[in-house]
């Protein structure tokens, strides 16, 4: 039997199921397809920015732990300097969370089939016109939302990784970090002395070359781990891990927490990839770079962006237009509502951390980088705090 929607969304993540929601809300025949079963675990430290808490209304049962300020723990001491967070974010475990997500679009309409593996898309001519399960299976759609993660099949096989990467003299692995993380069981009456209203941010390059290390704490649990530039780690990432977990700068926070879980996986940085669009296709998340360069943070640019994608598809269906000029007005969306954000962070971390990469004195270099790291972080959190200031003032 031949299957066919108006939208296939590849992916049941923040983004792929906003996506999905706003297809099905703008009336379009909508499937996600979820190569695991939800809900899943996976590997994040699980911070969300308030307004996505507000704007989907999260329910309580699917928040964790709330955060108003943050620590920074550098070298060469390692003292803690705390700043606090403007509008707060929230700790969450991405299992409840996405799966929380999937549901509101299936409440919207959206069809959800969990365990499905998709492997190609369907070409007529330049335009994508569906995908094929591992099992040979096609499924037919006038517009595909690949929301399929960092190592976007359906973005490799419709060729955006020759316009991304390839054209600039660049691979897929030189614009991917690598995240090593383990999940641990504390007290909660521990985790509260500990951290209290905070999570904590480690720097060092013998933590992460070119990143971070952090704690997240949660309900009696903490999300603990090792983010770096993947061209950076002339180690394995558990190594770094393990040595971080080590570090008495760490070490004071964790004493007492047992490790029942651990995880790896790739995630863009340093820039989002342009296009995102092409006949019958959008690219939203992950897939597409949307990840903060600075902290790492994909959760809230994924939200928005599935959320353009979703309602750019709709319309597409409604037109009855699937063209790559049509559907360019998603990237318009997602250049409006995340694209400021996201370029103000590429160009805070090339003025900070970029620039002193780039010293050709590498003591100075390693003097300087820490500054470096923290500068990054502190600007981009007076740029949400002035953004925050900007939007309560339009609001009546």
């Amino acid at each position: 039997m031949v299957q066919k929607y108006d939208v296939v969304v590849v992916g049941a993540g923040p983004a792929g199921s906003m996506a999905a929601m706003k297809a099905a809300e703008g009336g379009a025949d909508t499937l996600i397809v979820e190569k695991q079963r939800l809900p899943r675990f996976k590997l994040c430290g699980g911070n969300v920015a308030n307004w996505v808490v507000l704007k989907l209304n999260i329910p309580q049962n699917v928040l964790d732990r709330k955060y108003t300020s943050i620590i920074f723990c550098t070298p060469p001491k390692y003292e803690k300097q705390t700043f606090a967070v403007p509008g707060a974010y929230w700790g969450v475990y991405r299992d409840r969370f996405d799966y929380h997500l999937a549901k509101m679009a299936i409440g919207a309409g959206a069809e959800l089939k969990e365990g499905v593996h998709i492997n190609d898309v369907i070409m007529e001519g330049r335009s994508v016109k569906g995908v094929v399960t591992n099992e040979g299976e096609k499924i037919f759609a006038d517009v595909v939302i690949a929301c399929d993660g960092a190592y976007s099949r359906i973005a490799k096989k419709c060729g955006f990784w020759d316009k991304w990467f390839k054209e600039r003299g660049e691979t897929w692995l030189d614009n991917m970090g690598f995240c090593m993380g383990v999940e641990m069981k504390m007290d909660n009456d521990t985790i509260e002395e500990r951290f209290g209203d905070s999570y904590v941010i480690f720097t060092g390059k013998e933590i992460a070359p070119l990143g971070y290390g952090w704690i997240f704490p949660k309900d009696g649990m903490l999300s603990v781990g090792v983010g770096s530039a993947a061209g950076m780690m002339n180690r394995k990432p558990s190594e770094y891990l393990e040595y971080f977990m080590r570090h008495p700068a760490a070490a004071q926070f964790l004493e007492g927490g047992r490790v029942i879980l651990s995880r790896g996986a790739f995630v863009p940085y340093r820039r989002f990839f342009t296009p995102s669009y092409s006949s019958g296709i959008l690219v939203a998340g992950d897939a597409a770079g949307m990840v903060s360069p600075v902290t790492g943070e994909g959760i809230f640019f994924a939200v928005r962006a599935g959320m353009d994608a979703g309602t750019t598809a709709a319309e597409a269906v409604q037109s009855k237009d699937f063209s790559a000029g049509f559907l360019s007005r998603y990237e318009e969306r997602w250049m409006n509502s995340i694209g400021h954000n996201l370029g103000f962070q590429a160009q805070v971390f090339e003025e900070t951390i970029g620039k002193i990469l780039k010293m050709e004195d590498k003591l100075v270099q390693k003097e300087q980088y820490e500054k470096g790291v923290i500068e990054a972080f502190l600007k981009y959190i007076a740029y949400v705090a002035e953004y925050s200031t900007r939007k309560s003032k339009k609001t009546p």
